[in-house]
């Protein structure tokens, strides 16, 4: 008896000791200048960024950001402004790809925020997408980390990283992309990715085209560097800039010709990527397949990417 007792203290203490440290303080946002134009690396996205900010006046971002902050009162003003940042890049990332998944907790907040303001939100969608773009929850209790992959490279093919959308969305790049988006990408003629993959409409083509283009050169140099004709690039001592555009190819190379060691292999390429840390709490409580809001301010740190808080993006017919 007194042996069970003293396994039972032995596993309290345990338990215990393993909430308290990993409930460590949460990174907290840097009040960074916030890059213009959205950060945008692709010039022919610039007008897409500029119709993105017609759309949304200024009286409905006071309105969102003030009902935001009185809601989360623990939230600073770059927190927010970092937060619809973020978002803008995400609804950008709608107007070119048919479905985008919401991988960050506080940048979903806000959108949740966003939706109260019903009309202005109306009138939002319809100008920017000329449709309704809906948030609904994903129910798939399947995580998905070739779809956050896939997310991870278009999202560093459009815009510059920085240090705060690491912390809003996660580590970037953890996952292989899905293989059957790789053959895709191998296979099929670009108008059939566009189809695909893509708004069935003509905004925006060029993006569209680009984003096609740069995934087939990149599958077409990973093949070259399987048969030797070419070495992997892992220079990562140039601009933040180069280090992704690395990445981006190496991450589709590792993701068709060394899925098993892609953690190891790309924690040498995007080292910053690798390293322990915790994420930004976001104000709204997602168990990894839905979301639903939080008026606290405790929230969940994001994870690495695995499975997303809402799926979003498939709301817009067009």
């Amino acid at each position: 008896m007194e042996l069970f007792i003293g396994f039972m203290v032995i596993g309290i203490f345990i338990l215990l000791g393993s909430t308290l440290f990993s409930s460590g303080k949460k990174k907290s946002l840097r009040n960074d200048p916030i890059p213009e134009q959205l950060g945008v690396q692709v010039e022919e996205g610039t007008p897409i960024v500029k119709k993105l900010d017609q759309s949304l006046p200024n009286f409905y971002m006071d309105n969102v950001k003030n009902r935001v902050l009185q809601n989360h009162p623990k939230w600073k003003d770059h927190e927010f402004d970092w937060g619809m940042f973020e978002l803008k890049r995400y609804f950008l990332m709608n107007s070119l790809l048919k479905t985008v998944p919401m991988f960050s907790h506080h940048v979903d907040e806000i959108w949740h925020e966003m939706l109260m303001f019903t009309r202005d939100y109306e009138k939002f969608s319809k100008d920017f997408y000329n449709d309704t773009l809906h948030h609904t929850p994903n129910l798939d209790t399947a995580p998905i980390p070739g779809e956050r992959a896939f997310f991870d490279w278009v999202y560093i093919s459009l815009f510059e990283v920085t240090t705060n959308s690491r912390a809003i969305w996660g580590s970037f790049l953890q996952n292989p992309i899905k293989r059957e988006i790789l053959e895709d990408f191998r296979l099929l003629p670009e108008e059939e990715l566009l189809s695909k993959y893509f708004r069935k409409n003509e905004d925006w083509l060029e993006v569209k085209r680009y984003l096609v283009r740069k995934m087939k050169n990149e599958i077409h140099e990973a093949e070259l560097q399987s048969t030797g004709f070419k070495k992997v690039d892992s220079d990562t001592s140039t601009s933040n800039a180069h280090i992704y555009s690395v990445a981006a190819g190496a991450a589709v190379y590792y993701s068709i010709y060394d899925e098993e060691e892609f953690h190891e292999r790309m924690s040498e390429v995007a080292p910053e990527e690798y390293q322990k840390a915790a994420h930004f709490s976001g104000g709204s409580s997602c168990s990894g397949f839905a979301c639903s809001s939080d008026s606290g301010d405790s929230g969940g740190s994001g994870d690495s990417g695995g499975s997303s808080c809402s799926s979003c993006g498939g709301g817009c017919s067009s």
